[in-house]
């Protein structure tokens, strides 16, 4: 299986992000609008239903509804820009004259259905981990030697998923160029280069979230609520109550931080149009010249 090459794969994405972002704005914009606009008028009730929470923890039940269409909605609009834009990497279609994009064709479609199977299985998966670590949390109780496998299945668990995340995220660009599911594919093309598709993403997204995370900040400006001390190191009773009150105190601070943003929700709506704009066009960039570096180059 041929190799991805790590640095001319990131350098490939911001080309991409960089020399066609006229042509990305023009596919783009429509579907990710409808996106910030439902997250605009309905995220912010959720997010204040997050706020009452802190005081009335029933309240988030209230939201749950309404917290899962906004967050379809942003994932079906996210799915027709990114499949837009991976033909433009994959295929070099750009379509020329079109300047609203919305359609949910065979390709959408299909990645829906995909990553919709994909969270059963996640879900699945983490139920029959949850199971194992239970059993073995129980059997670490009696056993305290036995605590060790516990922290080994752990980070073991972690592992696993990100490798598994990894062999998988060549499936968008499978979908749309190949007119097949892409999980079996995905998994063949990635074989041999998980690590350097890691890099890929590491190395892509890297400066892209450092530049979100800035600007976040200083929309928020001194409004910051100011993260809380670390606990001390102590023993026995004294570590479990300072463990309990810094818990207690990233509550507060994660409160504080909700409320600064929704102060400045609309700012913040623009910020999230603009950052899905950027990472959408990313993630095509990247992953589709992945997959032309180990599938070969494709024609519509």
């Amino acid at each position: 299986m041929a190799k991805i090459p790590v640095i001319a794969t990131v350098s490939r994405a911001y080309g991409f992000l960089l020399g066609e972002v006229g042509t990305i704005v023009r596919l783009a914009w429509a579907p990710l609008a409808v996106g910030a606009a439902v997250s605009y008028y309905y995220g912010g009730q959720v997010m204040d239903g997050a706020i009452d929470s802190a005081k009335d923890p029933s309240r988030a039940m209230e939201y749950l509804g309404l917290n899962f269409i906004v967050s379809a909605v942003g994932f079906v609009t996210l799915v027709i820009a990114m499949v837009a834009l991976l033909r433009i990497v994959i295929f070099g279609d750009r379509k020329p004259g079109l300047f609203i994009y919305l359609w949910l064709g065979a390709a959408e479609l299909r990645l829906i259905l995909v990553y919709a199977l994909l969270v059963v299985a996640a879900i699945a998966a983490l139920v029959a981990a949850g199971l194992v670590f239970g059993l073995l949390a129980a059997l670490s109780a009696a056993f305290p030697a036995l605590s060790v496998l516990l922290v080994i299945g752990m980070f073991a668990l972690v592992i696993a998923t990100i490798w598994v995340s990894l062999r998988l995220s060549l499936v968008p660009s499978v979908v749309v160029a190949e007119n097949s599911l892409g999980v079996e594919r995905s998994w063949e093309l990635s074989r041999g280069n998980a690590l350097r598709l890691f890099g890929v993403l590491f190395l892509t997204f890297v400066p892209y979230a450092i530049a979100i995370t800035l600007v976040a900040l200083a929309l928020i400006g001194g409004d910051m609520p100011a993260l809380p001390p670390f606990p001390s190191v102590g023993e026995g009773s004294a570590a479990a109550a300072a463990s309990e009150a810094y818990a207690k105190a990233m509550e507060e601070w994660q409160l504080g931080l909700f409320k600064a943003m929704r102060a400045r929700w609309l700012e913040f709506s623009v910020l999230g149009f603009v950052a899905n704009l950027v990472s959408t066009a990313l993630f095509a960039g990247s992953l589709g010249s992945a997959y032309t570096a180990v599938a070969g180059a494709r024609s519509a």
